[in-house]
């Protein structure tokens, strides 16, 4: 199967190829085991020869799609797997800070349906059992014809601008020192860009305007889209909801928070975003 390079190497299709070759993400409970001692770093997906030991433990196992061409499953494993030489355990967060895209995109993936498939086990409307549709990812309730898919919910964020400034707030639950970008789910009926307005708003009392989309991302916690923009304040007067924001501060382009998003993530993109266009501003 040839994959468009845009893709980077992974195709999340639903789709089996029943390819001779098979590659494996695996995972115990949200976190991902990453397979170690073969003179690399640690790999987030492996060959079904690295992963054989696991097969022991595995409780479930489905194709998430194509890597480099060929098949490759998820396994849902047993605690009990942990105890296996060769294997590194990491937090999914941990994993998707320092992951390129293809592999982001993928470990995403992995835990997002794995946890899709556990949350729906039942029908919404009558209760009974879902079963597992052997054609594409749904869990379908044959008594009452309802097929269930992953669901997806799109939220905003952005990087509120003002000048060579960007503000930058700290939700309550968070250390003092960290900071990010603005951001909240799209309610029903919304837009994107209403729900940027609104969201800016209520979390600080600024009004935006001059809106660009930067991109997306997924954002497994637990099935999130980002969709990411840059944004300019009308006016650098704010006040902070003192709920979803404990504290926020504009910072200068060269001299931003001691901790801030990785540019793996998508609010690091647009943080990224803003300091490259700034110092372009500096430098013209």
């Amino acid at each position: 199967m040839s994959i468009p390079s845009a893709l980077d190497g992974f195709h999340a299709s639903s789709i089996l190829l029943n390819s001779k070759k098979r590659w494996i993400v695996a995972a115990v409970a949200g976190d991902l085991l990453l397979a170690t001692g073969y003179g690399v770093e640690p790999q987030l997906v492996m060959s079904e020869e690295q992963a054989d030991t696991l097969r022991y433990f595995r409780e479930q196992r489905f194709c998430i799609g194509q890597w480099q061409g060929d098949d490759c499953e998820v396994w849902d494993l047993l605690p009990e797997a942990l105890k296996c030489d060769g294997f590194l355990k990491l937090e999914l967060r941990s994993v998707l800070m320092q992951s390129p895209d293809p592999y982001f995109s993928i470990a995403s993936r992995a835990v997002q349906l794995l946890d899709w498939r556990k949350k729906h086990q039942f029908c919404g409307q009558c209760g009974k059992a879902n079963q597992i549709a052997e054609t594409e990812h749904a869990l379908i309730c044959d008594s009452c014809s309802i097929r269930q898919y992953p669901r997806i919910s799109p939220c905003v964020i952005v990087a509120v601008t003002h000048g060579d400034r960007c503000l930058f707030a700290r939700h309550p639950n968070w250390p003092e020192n960290r900071f990010s970008t603005l951001a909240g789910f799209i309610e029903a009926g919304e837009s994107a860009e209403q729900a940027l307005h609104r969201e800016v708003f209520e979390e600080v009392g600024l009004e935006i305007q001059n809106i660009r989309y930067i991109g997306s991302q997924a954002w497994p916690y637990p099935g999130q889209l980002m969709l990411g923009y840059l944004a300019e304040a009308k006016t650098e007067n704010f006040v902070v909801d003192g709920v979803e924001i404990a504290e926020a501060h504009w910072f200068k382009y060269d001299d931003l928070p001691s901790v801030i998003a990785p540019p793996t993530i998508m609010a690091g993109r647009l943080i990224q975003q803003f300091v490259r266009e700034a110092e372009g501003r500096i430098a013209d």
